[in-house]
């Protein structure tokens, strides 16, 4: 069990040693590919990877589990990102990618044949609801899913927006509504009570942060932002409708226009997508933005 002020990373060192700079190697080395730098730099990948494996150890502690094992996968849970320098080339999925990257290097770092065989299996089960059971799979899912929210998680999605070179009125026009769906339902989206426990807190504290974000830039007429309360029946979940929050401009910058919003959802690799456009209904000028549909119906809260 941790110590208390024990690192997790150095308990994970101290069972498997070599194992926690290795996997840094890969996944910084992969991110240097795909982005071009030929250098070092501070890595954004890396360091969502230690959040989401200190929150796995966390919880499978909670949950009466041997930590070390799920916040190793979660140490591997993004190392098939940008596998060979690119992303998702072959429509292959970055969990097989990042299960085919682990065998190896655990071998290498001694662990046993069976935890090796629980890692990876984990893994590739990391997104697919029917493995909902696989007790490791489940931790390291709500982890990955609990980084992205809360203080740190809001703090991320600015520093993602900024990588992508995107002000503040962009990043949200292009993510809130992916956003504030996914902190509504993000309870409702765990597999474990622990992570549950954490995801009621996490939900409130961003719907918070957002309500005041809209408030403030309403204030200071840099956008008016309102929120369109949608049901989305999925396709692969007909009768499970979905509750969706759109979050589009008051009224059209060129003219002063209404919005009408049009929605479809469409299978992709590893999820079913939103795919919604926006149209002014006085001058025609459109805007699009997709994202992937939570798993579950997520739990309805007033956020505007």
């Amino acid at each position: 069990m941790k110590k208390k002020g024990t690192a997790v990373l150095d308990v994970v060192q101290a069972r498997y040693p070599g194992l926690v700079e290795k996997v840094r190697g890969l996944i910084e080395g992969s991110e240097r590919r795909f982005t071009g730098r030929s250098r070092k730099q501070d890595s954004y990948l890396w360091e969502h990877t230690t959040h989401v494996a200190s929150l796995a150890f966390d919880l499978a502690s909670a949950e009466k589990m041997d930590p070390v094992v799920p916040a190793v996968a979660a140490l591997f849970h993004d190392a098939g990102k940008f596998m060979d320098g690119t992303y998702h080339a072959g429509r292959r999925t970055e969990e097989d990618d990042a299960a085919r990257l682990a065998g190896p290097v655990l071998r290498g770092a001694g662990m046993k044949p069976r935890d090796i065989r629980r890692v990876a299996f984990a893994l590739r089960s990391l997104y697919d609801a029917r493995a909902g059971r696989n007790a490791v799979a489940g931790i390291v899912h709500d982890a990955d899913f609990l980084s992205k929210f809360g203080a740190l998680g809001v703090a991320q999605f600015f520093i993602k927006s900024t990588l992508r070179g995107q002000n503040l009125r962009h990043a949200l026009m292009r993510s809130l509504s992916k956003e504030l769906t996914y902190a509504a339902g993000l309870p409702g989206n765990m597999r474990t009570k622990a992570g549950k426990r954490r995801a009621e807190r996490k939900s409130a504290e961003t719907l918070r942060f957002f309500r005041s974000l809209m408030r403030e830039l309403r204030e200071t007429r840099i956008a008016d932002v309102v929120v369109k309360r949608v049901l989305v029946e999925p396709v692969s979940r007909p009768g499970r409708p979905i509750m969706v929050r759109l979050a589009v401009p008051r009224v059209c910058d060129s003219c002063g226009g209404r919005w009408t919003i049009a929605h479809r959802t469409e299978r992709g690799t590893k999820c079913e997508k939103l795919e919604a456009e926006i149209t002014c209904a006085t001058c025609g000028e459109r805007s699009s933005f997709s994202f992937c549909l939570p798993e579950v119906p997520p739990r309805v809260r007033r956020i505007a």
